[in-house]
């Protein structure tokens, strides 16, 4: 594992598999990033390389799973902290709206 990014759980490996992050908090900070790109000192953290991922990318596909995570269900957790669900459909929309992708989303 590496600590990149102090926000963040670390980033881990899997043969074969691009990148492994934690979920839902670096899916958070993607659409930060995306959402204030102009203002963002890139990093070298897990939701920095997913926004190189996606700027180097044209299309786009998102396969979601739709299982509900209970952890994320806790009312003691901050209200940002979204369901992957919204949290990627915001992501699609500002890669459509503000940098001109083609995005398809798939959810499972």
């Amino acid at each position: 594992m590496i600590f990149e990014d102090p926000e963040l759980p670390p980033e881990s490996f899997i043969e074969g598999i691009d990148l492994v992050t934690e979920g839902i908090l670096t899916l958070q900070k993607v659409v930060e990033i995306l959402d204030n790109y102009n203002k963002h000192k890139p990093g070298k953290g897990p939701a920095d390389k997913i926004v190189r991922l996606l700027m180097e990318s044209d299309d786009i596909q998102f396969i979601i799973g739709t299982r509900i995570n209970i952890a994320h269900q806790d009312p003691a957790l901050p209200v940002d902290l979204e369901i992957r669900r919204n949290v990627v459909k915001k992501m699609a929309a500002l890669l459509e709206e503000k940098w001109l992708k083609e995005v398809n989303l798939e959810f499972i």
